[in-house]
């Protein structure tokens, strides 16, 4: 499975998956025009489709234009009304309820953060690989092995965050490192080829600390997530 990192913070987010076959995009947090520059115009001349985890617009920016262009998006409802969506192409996704794009058959997972919000379990009948995607979010209240692949938010550390109220609107809408550790030292990691730490926080993160941190705890190669 090739993994892109287009982007990744609070400014914009999106990857490219591909199996050789069939490419989606996750997450379209940027301009078209930044999208198709980064990509090469991979974006949106040779995606066969389009995933959005949740409203807010560092994941969603792009969303109409993908649309209008005749790219297939997946997303929330609530997620299409919040962008005051109403099209053709647009497909409503529901926790735990498969879609199939290509040879791709992903499941939509529950997230908890401060709108509806889902994550993505991807599985590649090409490579017969399994990608857990998982952003914005609290926590994750599924345990999932058997992955080859992990993408999750490693957004901040709580010594970083000085200011009470801002401590208390992440501690309920993101994850920290120390969740995220929990996490995957919870999970079976025996076939994971590589972790990726996305989302990271300008302002309340430390990306050295924290992958140095995830890979003595998991012993798995790390890829810290890029702007």
């Amino acid at each position: 499975m090739y993994i892109d990192v287009i982007a990744s913070s609070s400014k914009g987010n999106s990857y490219l998956i591909s199996d050789g076959k069939t490419a989606i995009l996750i997450e379209c947090g940027l301009s078209m025009n930044e999208l198709k520059r980064r990509t090469n115009f991979v974006v949106p001349r040779r995606i066969d489709g389009c995933l959005v985890t949740h409203s807010h617009q560092d994941h969603s920016k792009a969303l109409k234009d993908m649309l209008n262009l005749g790219v297939d998006c997946y997303a929330l409802k609530e997620t299409f009304e919040a962008n005051e969506i109403a099209h053709h192409r647009a497909y409503f996704v529901e926790d735990k309820k498969e879609i199939k794009i290509g040879t791709f058959k992903i499941i939509p997972l529950e997230m908890y953060h401060d709108v509806p919000c889902v994550g993505f379990l991807v599985y590649s009948k090409m490579t017969n690989e399994k990608l857990l995607f998982a952003t914005d979010t609290y926590m994750i209240k599924y345990a999932i092995n058997g992955l080859d692949y992990i993408m999750i938010e490693a957004n901040y550390d709580v010594t970083l965050v000085e200011d009470n109220g801002q401590r208390e609107r992440l501690i309920k809408s993101h994850m920290s490192i120390e969740t995220t550790i929990e996490y995957l030292k919870s999970i079976d990691l025996s076939k994971v080829k590589q972790i990726y730490l996305m989302h990271l926080s300008s302002r309340h993160s430390n990306e050295e600390d924290f992958k140095r941190k995830v890979q003595a705890a998991t012993g798995v190669p790390i890829v810290v997530c890029k702007e």
